[in-house]
């Protein structure tokens, strides 16, 4: 491609102080933008899940499907963006999970929800009378990354409640504070019990008992008086009820005036139905976990949150106790920093290649152009809103062995030149006439390799997104560092040098070598390009044994245990395992700390977090290890200890994830119109798994059907008798759940007063028959008059997928063993099953699986365009068919030194991996274009093709080897990161071989494709 007259390297030169002034703001600026970009550990992606709740007490799971969840369901499916529903329906309580498409845009998410919720308005007359309104929670990514549990022997949880929101209300002035909830809070309610036989007997009804405490606790208006200056209240004073009160309340029943206390017993107790419970290193605790507003400085967060917490902390009485149970800023702080360290780790070490290549004053050249890069990158990044965080943080690290190629291409080209005998300037100035344009071509390719990354529709490619942007930034830098500034550099750092003026100077070794090879290659061709197709080939044979997975684990020291109990577990029962665990752990060696949560899932506090749903047989533990090893070391050893003493729950421990939370990594969906079929196809699947020796943990999210006491109420004689179904209702959750009558006012809470039966008869399950129904005139009637009552096991929980019933089989798979291979081999037996299955009945593989199809769905629909943008690219540049394929076909080599690495070294190849093969294919074609683009210049100056081919190679296979050895070897600093191993081993292997058929198999390539022309135009002129 023609460069024109103008030459901006040429102008540069003659502008210096411009150029160098404007040099010294983007340091400035730069250094300023480092300052001020956000701090993070992992970048912020969006959650497109909801959860809607609807509740109709009384009604049973069957009648909750029909007439609630189905008609929301059905709703649900409206939303533009909808993926799927899932639901879990219990008696009298639904609860809906909405998910949006992967590929939805992050800016439409929240449109999808405001819409949802006006779904949510206007079906809510469409459904039973007693329904709700259904709550939409969309705020299911808020992360609470700052945890303090609270505890103390000898206090009360009233009075733990009181300190937790204490602090929940002074920390409300920390700059960027987000929301904040309260775990663990146990709420207080007194109870009245009473015999239901002693108040049939005393002709007392218990609405009579309502009656008179709702009288004694009632607020109502008294009144103003007007006058003709002004308004004068009247207050009636009559205090509060309270507890002590209540004993003093009367009944006024049959002509009798009786004290309450001689009808009932008054107790404080915690709630029949309990709260989810939380525990701080095996104590009971509260716990205030604490968000900070999107786009915070987390760093800076945490110095806030800490100093005022501190405050707080002095003013706290003695014996309560403080613990910080998550703390994301100090684990952003050594992210960072390590990151950092990392990231100098690789400065060094490309300039130590560039330097040991180059020598002293031409290696300068390309350490000057490291931090200009560099500060450019930070003010594009701080323009762009890009903090410091992993992603972005690895991509500066990927970016550093690419950056210094093109200032490497220039100061070669100049140093070529000055061999030449060409004055400073001039050969200064060459550089760009030479290189500039074969070198933003490379770049824009190398830049297209990374835009499935960029502009992929889904978790994952969002979860991504900083490392295109960083990358396109820092490498559009480096092109202009390299054409603008590096020129000025090299006229200064030369200036008086006589290292390169001498053209006859002796080759080194390792040109010498390399001229023997290539005259190898070019000799021997055919057997060149035959051996490097076989390999291809051994190479695309030996990916069937890659292990693969979607993300990595987290290298963050906390563990995650969770216990499942069967799904009629009390939390009495659930909070009996917890502490049995938690007294082992006790024990165990490497534990920082721990925290339970009893009745729920951990809140979320570190954003790819799969939550676990909030149910009374369900606990989890957040254990925290002193470091990664002692980590794996406690997983080890506490897997052993689940899979003996807690063989009869299901149990699973993990590490935290990296990217979008997959949870257990095998799933499969089994669905079906019928739930209680679909259960018994579930089970017979369940037994098919359960042979394989490979899985851990195998379960259901449905178990075995539950007892449930069936009253059936004779019409007739209920009639006959005067008793009602809702009379029967009443008197029962009255009986057995209790019955909110009022509520105490104490300070700013209000404490139900609950009645209820007392002990005695409501355990006595076989005296039920002989319940005294008191109707409406007064009459007691026995329940066996007007019912009859026996037993029937019920499902107590509907889970349902996309409006199918659905149960899922999920696994963990044993240590060492890689998911994706036991899935596929899994497959058959998958697919073999569900030919069995009846018409409406299926089973779907979901899970990491599911996961990450959908990543690499996103990655390959991009695809695509990248391919156009690449390949318009380089027909600018080249303006061949013939040249372009050329370069196309080198970018496969590179998967033969991919497999060399990962293979050996048991990398797993997965999404990050994917990225990095990706981003591979444009390094290697970047290569290719300036080897053929300085052929046709040979041409052009009208060297023979023969000549032309050995000229070029020869004199760009030092900067090709030089630019390679620099990524290669800057890559060397993140392999040792579980995030970046997989992607840093395809490049440094990828590289290697890409390199190696650049220099070799290019070359004969290209004497075929111009000895062809050769023959082609030599026809033409003849004829």
């Amino acid at each position: 491609m023609k460069t024109g007259k103008f030459n901006l390297s040429a102008w540069a030169l003659s502008h210096q102080q411009l150029v160098s002034f404007i040099l010294l703001i983007i340091v400035a600026a730069g250094c300023l933008s480092f300052t001020k970009l956000s701090r993070d550990e992992d970048p912020a992606f969006t959650i497109k899940t909801a959860v809607i709740s609807a509740d109709w007490p009384g009604a049973s799971p069957e009648e909750m499907v029909r007439l609630v969840t189905d008609p929301i369901e059905s709703t649900v499916q409206e939303l533009r963006w909808f993926d799927s529903v899932d639901s879990q329906t219990q008696k009298g309580h639904t609860e809906i999970t909405v998910n949006l498409l992967d590929a939805t845009p992050p800016a439409e998410v929240q449109p999808s929800w405001l819409a949802l919720r006006k779904k949510m308005r206007e079906i809510t007359a469409l459904l039973p009378e007693n329904v709700a309104e259904p709550v939409v929670n969309d705020e299911y990514d808020t992360t609470y990354g700052t945890i303090y549990g609270i505890s103390g022997d000898g206090y009360r949880p009233d009075e733990l409640r009181s300190y937790a929101e204490r602090i929940q209300r002074g920390i409300r002035t920390v700059k960027d504070i987000g929301r904040t909830v309260l775990l663990g809070i146990q709420h207080q309610q007194v109870v009245l019990y009473f015999s239901p036989s002693q108040l049939a007997s005393m002709g007392i009804t218990q609405n009579d008992i309502v009656t008179a405490l709702k009288n004694a606790n009632e607020i109502t208006p008294s009144g103003r008086l007007r006058t003709h200056h002004d308004l004068v209240g009247i207050a009636i004073n009559d205090a509060a009820l309270t507890e002590s009160s209540l004993k003093s309340v009367t009944l006024h029943a049959g002509g009798r005036t009786l004290p309450l206390t001689d009808l009932v017993s008054i107790h404080r107790e915690p709630p029949r139905t309990p709260e989810p419970r939380f525990h701080v290193n095996g104590k009971p605790a509260v716990g205030v976990a604490i968000a900070m507003l999107p786009g915070g400085n987390m760093l800076q967060f945490g110095h806030d949150l800490e100093q005022k917490m501190a405050q707080i902390k002095a003013s706290l009485p003695h014996g309560i106790e403080l613990v910080k149970v998550a703390n994301q800023p100090a684990i952003v702080d050594d992210a960072v920093e390590g990151f950092l360290h990392v990231l100098m780790e690789a400065i060094i070490i490309v300039l130590a290649v560039s330097f040991v290549s180059l020598g002293l004053r031409a290696g300068l050249v390309v350490a000057v152009a490291i931090p200009v890069v560099l500060a450019l990158t930070f003010i594009g990044m701080d323009l762009a809103g890009i903090g410091l965080q992993r992603i972005s943080l690895g991509a500066l690290i990927i970016a550093l062995g690419l950056l210094v190629d093109d200032a490497m291409i220039t100061i070669e080209s100049m140093i070529a030149h000055l061999e030449k005998g060409e004055p400073l300037r001039k050969a200064a100035s060459s550089a760009f006439s030479k290189t500039a344009f074969p070198m933003l071509t490379g770049t824009l390719v190398m830049v297209a390799g990374f835009i499935p990354v960029g502009f992929a529709r889904s978790m994952a490619g969002e979860y991504c997104y900083s490392l295109f942007a960083v990358i396109l930034i820092s490498l559009i830098s480096s092109w202009i560092v390299a054409v603008l500034f590096s020129p000025i550099n090299g006229v200064w750092l030369l200036r008086g040098s006589k290292a390169f003026q001498h053209a006859d100077k002796p080759k080194g070794r390792l040109a010498r070598s390399y001229d023997t090879l290539l005259a190898l290659s070019l000799r021997h061709r055919l057997k060149v390009v035959i051996a490097s197709v076989l390999l291809l080939g051994l190479a695309l044979w030996s990916t069937q044994w890659l292990k693969s997975e979607f993300f990595p684990a987290s290298d963050r020291p906390e563990l995650l245990v969770s216990l499942t109990l069967p799904e009629n577990t009390t939390l009495q029962a659930t909070e009996q395992e917890t502490r049995r665990l938690e007294r082992l752990l006790d024990k165990e060696e490497g534990i920082s700390g721990y925290s339970a949560y009893i009745g729920s899932g951990a809140i979320r506090f570190y954003l790819p977090m799969d939550i676990l749903p909030e149910t009374e047989n369900t606990a989890q533990l957040v254990i925290v290890a002193h470091d990664l090893k002692a980590r794996e070391k406690l997983q080890r050893r506490l897997a052993r200890i689940l899979q003996v003493q807690f063989s009869d729950i299901i149990t699973r421990i993990s590490p935290l994830e990296l990217g979008p939370p997959v949870g257990w990594p095998l799933k499969y969906r089994v669905t079906g119109p019928d739930f209680e079929q679909t259960r018994i196809y579930a089970r017979q699947l369940s037994g098919l798994l359960s042979r394989d020796s490979r899985l851990g943990g195998l379960n259901m999210t449905s178990g075995d059907p539950q007892r449930e006491i069936n009253i059936t109420v004779d019409r007739n004689a209920a009639a006959q008798a005067g008793v009602t179904a809702d009379e029967l209702a009443r008197t029962f959750e009255m009986m057995y759940s209790g019955l909110q009558v009022t509520a105490l006012r104490e300070g700013n809470h209000l404490t139900p007063v609950i009645l209820q039966g007392n002990e005695a008869e409501r355990n006595n399950l076989f005296g039920l028959e002989g319940t005294v129904i008191r109707t409406a005139e007064g009459k007691n009637v026995p329940l066996s008059q007007v019912a009859s009552v026996g037993w029937k096991l019920v499902s107590p929980q509907i889970q349902r997928h996309n409006r199918e019933a659905a149960i899922t089989l999920q696994a963990d798979v044993m240590a060492g063993e890689n998911v994706d291979l036991i899935g596929a081999g899994l497959q058959p037996v998958i697919d073999n099953f569900a030919k069995t299955l009846p018409t409406g009945y299926d089973v779907a593989v979901s899970g990491a699986s599911e996961e990450s199809d959908k990543g690499n769905d996103s990655l390959m629909s991009v695809l695509p365009v990248t391919i156009i943008v690449m390949l318009s690219v380089m027909m600018v540049q080249l303006q061949s068919y013939s040249r372009m394929v050329l370069a196309i076909i080198m970018a496969p080599f590179g998967v033969i030194g991919v497999v060399g690495a990962l293979l050996p070294t048991g990398t797993p190849i997965g999404f990050v991996a994917i990225l990095g093969i990706i981003a591979l294919s444009g390094m290697i074609i970047r290569n290719a274009i300036i080897l053929i683009s300085e052929v046709d210049e040979n041409l052009k100056a009208g060297q023979l093709y023969a000549d032309a081919i050995v000229n070029a190679a020869t004199h760009r296979a030092r900067p090709i080897m030089l630019t390679a050895c620099a990524a290669i070897f800057g890559m060397i600093p993140i392999a040792r990161q579980i995030f970046w191993g997989p992607m840093a081993f395809a490049i440094i292997g990828g590289l290697v071989a890409g390199t190696l058929f650049t220099l070799t198999l290019l070359p004969a390539l290209l004497s075929y494709m111009l000895e062809r022309e050769c023959k082609h135009h030599k026809k033409n002129s003849d004829g």
